[in-house]
Order: structure tokens, then C-alpha cells, then sequence
């Protein structure tokens, strides 16, 4: 290790992390115990506790619970724009994709899916749930909902190797000018996390989007993409006007000796 003019634990930090992206620590590599590490290079357990807890929450390392900690995987960048095509996305990166159908039905609308595809309570949607792997690993699930009568016969194509933005497009001749979505951090439940393949409670993003046909103005579908958190993370560049802000005229702190006795954080008045 060099750097002796940096701090112990900042040291053994840089060593590690240089270890992993030198590929000497691949990932999901199990690392030494603390004690194994003090021991080897001649510091304290806590010196090495630090430098590891610095790396988990750089991302490089996972801690799992009973188990130790581990390299962690690399996420994937997504730009925001990529989130309408989760497996033409990860083919960009030359990840190794498949695909599982895990659900394929008619389902009829409920109010809050009525509203949201804009249709009466009781229409036929399909339900259509799909299991999304990259390097063998399941990293997205995706649970969505289309009106039967603006995707007819959506049970003749391969879902399974075709994207569905695809189809939209290309087959139902859908004009995908128009989305409205949100993301937000929630806890895989049991049956979301045995599909994922992890713990449950292990926090994920969940995609919620609606598409619109800027053809007619109605929405096409809407879905709920959930993400492990281990693999994906999301990235936005917003391109703002000029700001101009107007003259204001701002506060001013006021000097000490000008504050009352209450002010200056005496005991209030009123009180003995």
C-alpha cells in the first residue's frame, strides 16, 4: 500500500478497491474476515471495518447477512430514455439476455386499472408477467397490462424473444410519443422475491409507466417493472433554461449584540 500520508483505513480502502477493478477480486468474490485482515496487514479489526463499510456504500462490496462480504456485482447504467426496452437495453451491453414468461392471461379491469388505461371498469385487459435474466442472473421483473381491443391477438407473437415495445410498434402500428412515469424504492414481497431469486425484503426499484398512443390519445399499457437494486442503476441529465432571478431583498443575520436575551438562547422569558 502507499499513500502513508492518508489515513490507515483510506489505504487498505484503496487497496481493495484496487483489487476489484484490477479483476484480481471478481465479483461475488468472498473477502477475508477482518480479523484475517488485521492480521495480514497489521492494523486494528475497526481500521478495517471502516475501510469496508466505505466500499459497501461506494457499491463495490455487499455485506450478507450470516454469510460475510462479498464483491458486489456491477450495476448496469441506464440511461432514463433506455427504460421503455429493458431487453433491447441490456442486449446494447452485450449482456447475455433470456426471457421467461411466467404469465399470460385476460383479466378484466379494475377501477384503478380503468382509470389508468383510461377504459370502463370490467374491459378485457391482458395481463402479460415476464422474467427478464442477463449473464443467467434474473435481474427484471416486469408485470404488465394492455386493452384487448387496442392490442388484439397479443397471444400470437413469442413474448419471450420479441420486446413488446417492439410489437407495439411494429405490428399495432402504435406512435409511443407520449410516456408518463415514476420510480421508487420498494421491498421485494415473498412471491417477487423467490421470482427474483432474493431475500425478501431485498429493495428494488419498481418502474411504474404508462405508454400513450399519440395517435388516438389513448393509453397502450401500462406496467410495473421491478429492478434489483444490485444491478441496475439510473441515470438522468436534465438540460435547463437560463435561470434569471429577479432582485430580492434577502434577510440579513442580525448582530448579536442586537438580539434580545431570549434571542441569544437565554432562558425564555416568563419562566424561573
Amino acid at each position: 500500500m502507499s499513500g502513508l500520508n492518508k489515513p490507515l483505513y483510506v489505504q487498505i480502502q484503496e487497496y481493495i478497491a484496487e483489487l476489484i477493478l484490477s479483476g484480481k477480486l471478481p465479483p461475488e468474490s468472498k473477502l477475508q474476515s477482518e480479523r484475517e485482515y488485521s492480521e495480514e496487514l497489521g492494523v486494528s479489526r475497526m481500521t478495517v471495518r471502516k475501510a469496508l463499510t466505505e466500499l459497501v456504500s461506494e457499491g463495490l462490496l455487499e455485506r450478507r447477512h450470516g454469510s460475510g462480504t462479498y464483491v458486489a456485482r456491477p450495476r448496469v447504467t441506464y440511461e432514463s430514455h433506455e427504460l421503455i426496452n429493458n431487453l433491447k437495453a441490456m442486449r446494447d451491453r452485450n449482456l447475455a439476455t433470456a426471457s421467461q414468461l411466467l404469465e399470460f392471461c385476460e383479466v378484466v379491469a379494475s377501477r384503478r386499472l380503468a382509470e389508468l388505461l383510461e377504459v370502463e371498469i370490467g374491459h378485457p385487459l391482458y395481463r402479460v408477467v415476464i422474467l427478464r435474466f442477463a449473464n443467467r442472473v434474473p435481474v427484471i421483473l416486469e408485470h404488465a397490462y394492455f386493452p384487448c381491443s387496442r392490442c388484439p391477438n397479443l397471444e400470437d407473437w413469442d413474448l419471450e424473444k420479441t420486446p413488446i415495445f417492439d410489437l407495439l410498434v411494429g405490428v399495432y402500428g402504435v406512435n409511443l410519443s407520449r410516456i408518463s412515469q415514476a420510480i421508487e424504492a420498494v421491498a421485494a414481497n415473498d412471491a417477487i422475491a423467490q421470482q427474483l431469486r432474493v431475500e425478501e425484503g431485498y429493495p428494488l426499484l419498481m418502474l411504474s409507466r404508462v405508454f400513450y398512443n399519440s395517435n388516438t390519445g389513448a393509453p397502450i399499457e401500462y406496467s410495473q417493472d421491478f429492478f434489483r437494486s444490485d444491478f441496475v442503476r439510473i441515470h438522468m441529465e436534465v438540460a435547463l433554461e437560463p435561470l434569471r432571478i429577479d432582485p430580492v431583498d434577502f434577510p440579513r443575520p442580525q448582530r448579536l449584540e442586537n438580539l434580545s436575551t431570549d434571542q441569544k438562547g437565554g432562558p425564555p422569558s416568563g419562566l424561573t
